[in-house]
């Protein structure tokens, strides 16, 4: 992959996370918003709902979908019932829509989020796969991350491990070590990133899922020179109650790293991304500004 194309899939990866969302829970149909998320392209919160305006949003919603049969509004208002808690609602919205308007990928991949929540994983399993089928690189092609997720729910503890969950780990030694390239190791934190974000939302306690993940996240961080991040991400590993001798040396690092080094390592990938996106835009600006100053000394002369 040439640099330029680096460059553009960092810059696209990075919007993508900044708004990411079950499907469309940031803006909806009828233009409403009903989350105030912390951008951001490293650590996930997930989404900060504005609880106050999901049930008067929902009414409108229901109002809209009964007068235009238009299946968005009733989509929506059923995304509405998910982040409510209201679960079974949710799945007879979906499924109803299912019925009216079969094969759409928004119903299909809520479906897989609704069933996840009521904790029937092979259902959720099922539906995940079909919203694959119809967008395969929905989710800036993170899904495979949630195939994962919901099959070690459904196979157990012996499942919830880096190799099976993430197709790799980061060895034993002080600093993870990977065979995955620049390139890999950020496509990598970004799927991460994209569905923490997601299961966090739901789940705010102890889980051992998420807090495995969390740790890669933070060793991919870590492996990227992100210490301030990777620290962080640690530290939200061990909320979630993952246990680990790795976890307390390796955040230890990243505070050395972090205490020690002032700037960020020339060779950071994310580091000459920025550098590349800078140096682009002034090649951009720069014949702008000849322009107007030529036209100007022109001006100035004729005067």
């Amino acid at each position: 992959m040439s640099r330029i194309a680096l460059v553009f899939s960092f810059l696209i990866i990075s919007f993508a996370q900044s708004f990411a969302c079950i499907n469309n829970v940031n803006e909806l149909k009828d233009g409403a918003t009903i989350t105030n998320d912390k951008f951001g392209f490293d650590i996930p919160y997930g989404h900060i709902l504005l609880t106050d305006k999901l049930q008067p949003e929902a009414e409108k919603l229901d109002s809209l979908w009964k007068v235009t049969k238009d299946v968005d509004y009733y989509s929506d208002y059923g995304l509405i019932k998910i982040v409510q808690g209201k679960y079974e609602e949710a799945k007879n919205v979906f499924l109803e829509i299912e019925k009216i308007k079969p094969g759409r990928f928004e119903t299909a991949a809520n479906l897989g989020t609704t069933y996840e929540r009521l904790g029937d994983y092979s259902n959720a399993l099922k539906w995940i796969k079909t919203a694959i089928a119809i967008e395969p690189l929905s989710h800036i092609d993170s899904e495979w991350l949630h195939v994962k997720i919901l099959e070690a729910k459904i196979h157990g503890d012996t499942y919830i491990t880096s190799d099976f969950l993430i197709n790799t780990d980061f060895g034993d030694d002080t600093i993870p070590s990977t065979n995955l390239n620049q390139s890999q190791l950020l496509k990598l934190k970004s799927e991460l990133f994209y569905q923490l974000n997601e299961q966090i939302t739901f789940q705010k306690s102890e889980d051992k899922i998420i807090g495995l993940l969390l740790f890669d996240l933070g060793n991919s961080l870590l492996a990227l020179n992100r210490a301030n991040a990777a620290i962080e991400a640690y530290e939200m590993a061990k909320t979630y109650g993952y246990s680990n001798y790795l976890l307390d040396i390796r955040h230890d690092y990243a505070k050395n790293l972090k205490a020690n080094v002032k700037v960020v390592p020339k060779n950071s990938v994310e580091s000459q991304y920025l550098l590349i996106f800078i140096g682009s835009v002034c090649f951009l600006i720069f014949p702008v500004f000849m322009f107007f100053y030529l036209k100007g000394k022109m001006n100035s002369d004729s005067n």
